[in-house]
């Protein structure tokens, strides 16, 4: 995969994600726009609290990132997930993705299949910060964290109908699905 980014000195930063604009929304409310080194910081904090930062102490620490990427689906199937959580279609977490596609939330559809924080099969657990990251307590095999990964992703896809696709890439494993 190759990258290009086009950068502008003094270029206002883009505050797409939710937890970004609700960190700087008194900020905003008031009419200022937050810098590019105020952004940098609050990213850099908000994912420390979800325990996503390289190289911070403790299990939460000790992942990969977020595991799971957010499915893309059909607008159309979104009515059926509903059905299938005992919800209105307006209360699962949604984006929209164009071409009649809907992203949905990963961690809500985990979490919705009975996995939660903290949750462990054997040395392989899900963080107990943030749903999407599976972690390491102490010297789990790959062994264990597949079996767990397996146990998440078979979850929802019988709870739901949504594939879950994997983000990391696993060098020398053969991909879940």
């Amino acid at each position: 995969t190759v990258v290009t980014y086009k950068l502008r000195p003094g270029g206002e930063p883009a505050l797409r994600y939710a937890d970004v604009r609700r960190h700087f929304a008194a900020q905003l409310e008031r009419g200022l726009q937050p810098s590019l080194r105020q952004v940098y910081e609050a990213v850099r904090s908000i994912r420390k609290q979800k325990g996503m930062l390289v190289g911070q102490g403790g299990p939460d620490g000790r992942s990969a990132g977020s595991f799971f990427k957010n499915p893309v689906i059909p607008l159309a199937t979104l009515p059926e997930i509903a059905l299938r959580a005992g919800r209105g279609a307006e209360e699962i977490p949604q984006y929209p993705a164009g071409d009649g596609m809907v992203k949905l939330a990963a961690a809500w559809l985990v979490e919705q299949s009975g996995f939660h924080k903290g949750f462990a099969m054997g040395r392989a657990a899900i963080s107990s910060r943030h749903t999407l990251a599976l972690v390491n307590l102490g010297e789990a095999t790959a062994a264990e964290l597949i079996t767990l990964r397996d146990a998440v992703m078979t979850s929802v896809k019988e709870k739901f109908g949504v594939q879950l696709e994997q983000e990391p890439v696993m060098l020398g494993w053969a991909s879940p699905h």
